[in-house]
């Protein structure tokens, strides 16, 4: 997987994710995460945009399989 060094933004995928609660889960708590910005969940898409700089995606896929969802890989 990747850093991301910049000021930009990535796009992951998230199985899962079906309502609400798990929207605000998943970006709750990669808002918290080292580096992140903000987080931004799609629900029908399953998708997740990361914004921030020095993102370390390795962690953010170990953050999101240990709250119960699949981390897909980026998009």
């Amino acid at each position: 997987m990747e850093n991301m060094n910049n000021s930009d933004f990535t796009i992951i995928a998230v199985e899962g994710m079906n309502c609400n609660h798990c929207k605000m889960n998943v970006e709750k708590n990669i808002s918290a995460m080292e580096g992140v910005d903000e987080v931004n969940v799609d629900l029908p898409t399953g998708q997740v945009k990361i914004k921030g700089s020095g993102i370390n995606l390795d962690k953010i896929a170990v953050k999101v399989n240990e709250i119960g969802y699949l981390y897909k890989g980026t998009v």
